[in-house]
């Protein structure tokens, strides 16, 4: 059941196009805004283009490094996002942005075990981050380690609690764990917020079935193929 409900475990939070945060230069500042707001108008190509420009202007920022290879990774270019925090963790191995986009790319090549290992070290670098806490998290719950993995979710939602994406992530645990009445309840509480995007009303459709008996993994099968990682 793991391997099927992998699409489902989606790291929503911390997945749109925003500029990273950290020092920079005035005409830096200026590039990822440019390139956020290209991204967020469907602009791919320019918005890559104005984070390599930031990155190539500011290569021992963290922030920015890790800001563009969090881009490289939603527009698919795994390859070059890897590299591009192969060497920022050269400069910054503790840096806490850094490890939880090379654990989120791990998550991505479904390694989660390597995934585990990177969260791990963020959340040492950085106890209070959410998004590591989140990431470490979903690792658990692609080992099968849900019990652990809960903890952290409650956890990182504790610091980031207006995060859907988070919730969203303790609600897969939750179902992960069999527990799909109480993953229901909290899938019904995202659904009814207006920023809730589509995937939340599918998984709580699932939930709900889960929760009635109706629908083994056999029949939860269509839905689960219809929805992508984050």
């Amino acid at each position: 059941m793991m391997r099927g409900l992998w699409p489902l475990l989606v790291l929503l939070s911390g997945c749109a196009g925003a500029p990273p945060s950290g020092p920079r230069d005035h005409d830096t500042g200026s590039r990822l805004r440019v390139a956020a707001a290209a991204e967020a108008a469907g602009r791919t190509d320019m918005a890559l283009s104005m984070y390599a420009s930031a990155a190539a202007a500011e290569p021992g920022n963290a922030a920015v490094q890790a800001g563009f290879a969090a881009a490289l990774l939603r527009a698919g270019n795994t390859a070059q996002a890897e590299q591009v925090l192969l060497r920022a963790l050269q400069r910054h191995p503790a840096d806490a942005g850094l490890l939880v986009a090379s654990g989120r790319l791990r998550l991505r090549a479904g390694a989660a075990d390597q995934a585990l290992d990177q969260f791990r070290r963020a959340v040492a670098a950085a106890p209070r981050d959410a998004q590591a806490l989140g990431g470490q998290a979903v690792a658990l719950d692609l080992l099968g380690r849900h019990t652990e993995a809960e903890g952290r979710h409650r956890a990182a939602l504790a610091l980031a609690p207006a995060s859907i994406g988070i919730a969203n992530n303790l609600g897969m645990s939750l179902l992960l764990a069999g527990r799909a009445a109480e993953a229901a309840e909290v899938f019904a509480t995202l659904a009814a917020l207006p920023a809730a995007p589509p995937r939340v009303a599918a998984n709580l459709a699932v939930a709900r079935a889960a929760a009635q008996g109706g629908m083994g993994e056999p029949g939860m099968a269509p839905l689960l193929t219809a929805l992508a990682p984050g």
